[in-house]
């Protein structure tokens, strides 16, 4: 891939979002939000590629996947008016769906095409599958990291605004209850992946998302997370209970021992 075709892709992007333009400001709010996030997961991933010196292949590559990682959530939200995909569909699916609709990956080499591709359908798996070439699976890892780095700082903004100003579809329809078990807790400090399917509250959604640094794959992207506290401004918000601040003590060693491996 060359930086013209790079540059392309960019422009190509930002005119296709403008096709999924909404008259109510309610919704096109929430397709903005997903614009500026793809935004962001580019900022972020350059940030990664450039600490780990990757070559200049790489970077673009890694690029594109944080380019179209959420393509499929523009459709996905104009059909169902939602971002939840066990309510709608997959939204890599859609994303790969999209690319090939418009044979936009088609001016790049079918390696380049299968790394991209393979790096988006697995970006939003609970896990990565073991058998991937070490090229697929670095990018695999690459736009996993970028995304969490900001949908944590999404939420960490969202959960911290008036009621009145948050949008709804960023908590996925879960209850408002303050309630989390202790079993979701347990999760945490297990280092399990979380399904969405287990979750009954907005709260235990938190906690979810705070179990993430476990996925984690760059020692650059714990740096991140750590300068930024994302997971302790979530953590502000959730009830002041012992296994909270157990949680927390937890994330942040285990954060430290990362960093200082």
């Amino acid at each position: 891939m060359n930086d013209e075709q790079l540059h392309f892709f960019q422009n190509w992007f930002k005119h296709h979002v403008l096709t999924f333009q909404e008259v109510d400001p309610l919704h096109q709010r929430s397709i903005d939000m997903k614009k500026e996030h793809t935004f962001r997961v580019c900022a972020a991933i350059d940030r990664i590629v450039s600490d780990l010196g990757l070559v200049e292949n790489d970077h673009r590559i890694a690029s594109v996947t944080a380019l179209f990682h959420d393509l499929g959530r523009f459709p996905q939200y104009q059909k169902y008016r939602t971002f939840r995909d066990p309510d709608s569909e997959n939204h890599a699916k859609l994303s790969l769906w999209e690319l090939n609709r418009y044979r936009v990956l088609q001016p790049l080499d079918f390696s380049e095409r299968q790394i991209i591709s393979r790096a988006i359908f697995f970006h939003n798996r609970l896990r990565i599958p073991e058998n991937l070439d070490p090229q697929t699976l670095l990018h695999c890892r690459l736009i996993r990291d970028a995304d969490k780095v900001d949908i944590l700082r999404v939420m960490a903004e969202h959960f911290r605004m008036e009621e009145s100003l948050r949008n709804p579809v960023i908590t996925l329809g879960l209850g408002a209850d303050m309630l989390v078990r202790e079993e979701i807790y347990r999760l945490l400090f297990e280092r399990q992946t979380m399904s969405y399917a287990k979750l009954k509250t907005t709260n235990e959604f938190k906690v979810l998302q705070m179990s993430w640094v476990f996925d984690i794959n760059f020692r650059s992207t714990l740096k991140v997370l750590k300068e930024r506290n994302d997971i302790g401004k979530i953590a502000a918000t959730l009830p002041d209970t012992p296994l909270l601040r157990e949680a927390l003590d937890f994330i942040n060693g285990y954060i430290e021992r990362r960093l200082q491996s």
